[in-house]
C-alpha cells in the first residue's frame, strides 16, 4: 500500500516538474525580481509601430524589461545616435540609412526584426497639393520637392526621377521636417512631398494634398515586397548582454503578432507618440508589414545591398554575414 502511494507521489512530482518546464518554455529566465533597465531609441514615424505597441501593451515589462524610450523626429538622427554609441538599441530605420551608417562608421549591428513594403503596405508616398496641375511624375521637372530629411529618401527620390527620365539636377530637393509637411505644401513652399506617415496621412486627411502615385512607389522600381528597414542593436551590446537582447527581440515579435491580428487597434497606440495635430488621424495611417525575428532572409538583404551599391546609394562594401539575430538554441 505504501509502495503504491509512493509511486503515485513520484508520478505526481514528475508531472508537476514537466508542467513547470512547459510553462516556462520560450521565455527568458528572469534575473531576480527587478526588470532590466534599457534605453531604446525610436523614430516618431509609423515604421516604429512595434516599439509603441510593446510599450503601450506592457509587453516589454512582461518580458522583464524596464524600458526608457528616447524619441527622434526621423530615423536619420536615430541611427546616427546608435552608431555613435549614444544608444545601444534603436529602431526602426530604413536600410539605406543603416547600410550607409555602417559603411561610414565600420560599426557592427545585429538586425532583429524588419519591415517590408508592397502595394498593400505602402510606406513611402509621393504627394502634391490637391489642386496642383502636376498629374504625373514627369510633371515634376523644374519643381521643388520636399523630402523626409534622411539619406534614404534622397536616394529613393533620385532613383524615381531618373527612372522617369528626369535628372535630379532638374528639380530642387529640400529636406522637410515631418511637422512642416502640411503647411509647406499648402503655402506653396514646395510643389511635392516625398515622405511617410504620420506626415502624409495628416496632410491628406486635412484636405491639403493628394497622392501622385497609388501604391508602393519605391518597390515599383526595385522589387516587391521590398525590405524597407529594421530594428538594430550594436554587436558590442548584444555580445555583452545576450539575455537582454533576447528579451527585446521577443517583445518586438509579440508586438508584431498583435499588429498582424489587430492593425487598427495597434495604430491607435501611436497616439501617445505623435503631435496633437497628428493624433486625430492615427487610425488612417498606412498599415506596415513586419517580419519577426528569424523571418528576415539573408539572401534578400544581400540582394538589397548589391542593388544599392549598383545605384551608388551605398558607397562601400558591407558584409552582413551572421548579423541577422537568431534566438539562442
Amino acid at each position: 500500500m505504501q509502495r503504491r502511494a509512493l509511486k503515485g507521489l513520484i508520478v505526481l512530482l514528475v508531472f508537476i516538474f514537466i508542467a513547470a518546464l512547459l510553462t516556462g518554455c520560450g521565455k527568458p529566465e528572469t534575473r531576480g525580481t527587478s526588470p532590466q533597465k534599457v534605453k531604446i531609441g525610436y523614430s516618431r514615424l509609423i515604421i516604429s509601430l512595434p516599439v509603441f505597441v510593446a510599450e503601450e501593451r506592457g509587453i516589454f515589462r512582461e518580458n522583464g524589461l524596464d524600458v526608457e524610450l528616447e524619441g527622434f523626429d526621423t530615423a536619420q538622427p536615430l541611427m546616427d545616435a546608435l552608431l555613435a554609441g549614444q544608444l545601444d538599441v534603436a529602431g526602426y530605420t530604413a536600410f539605406p540609412i543603416t547600410f550607409n551608417g555602417q559603411v561610414r562608421s565600420k560599426k557592427q549591428l545585429y538586425y532583429l526584426t524588419a519591415l517590408v513594403e508592397d502595394d498593400k503596405h505602402p510606406i513611402s508616398m509621393l504627394m502634391v497639393k490637391k489642386d496642383s496641375p502636376v498629374s504625373g511624375i514627369n510633371d515634376l521637372r523644374g519643381r521643388r520637392i520636399g523630402i523626409l530629411p534622411t539619406v534614404a529618401y534622397k536616394a529613393w527620390l533620385n532613383m524615381i526621377l531618373q527612372e522617369n527620365g528626369i535628372s535630379p539636377d532638374e528639380v530642387v530637393i529640400q529636406t522637410l521636417a515631418p511637422a512642416l509637411t502640411a503647411s509647406s505644401l499648402d503655402s506653396g513652399a514646395v510643389d511635392a512631398v516625398f515622405s511617410n506617415d504620420p506626415a502624409v496621412t495628416t496632410t491628406l486627411q486635412k484636405g491639403i494634398g493628394r497622392l501622385l502615385y497609388q501604391g508602393a512607389i519605391v518597390p515599383k522600381y526595385l522589387w516587391s515586397p521590398l525590405p524597407f528597414g529594421s530594428f538594430n542593436v550594436s554587436k558590442e551590446f548584444a555580445d555583452k548582454d545576450p539575455d537582454m537582447v533576447e528579451r527585446i527581440a521577443k517583445s518586438l515579435d509579440e508586438a508584431i503578432e498583435f499588429i498582424d491580428a489587430n492593425p487598427r487597434e495597434a495604430k491607435k497606440m501611436m497616439a501617445g507618440f505623435v503631435s496633437d495635430t497628428e493624433k486625430p488621424f492615427v487610425e488612417n495611417y498606412s498599415d506596415p508589414r513586419y517580419l519577426k525575428t528569424g523571418e528576415v532572409s539573408p539572401g534578400e538583404l544581400s540582394r538589397l545591398v548589391e542593388a544599392y551599391q549598383k545605384q551608388n546609394i551605398i558607397k562601400g562594401n558591407l558584409d552582413l554575414t551572421n548579423m541577422l539575430y537568431k534566438y539562442p538554441q
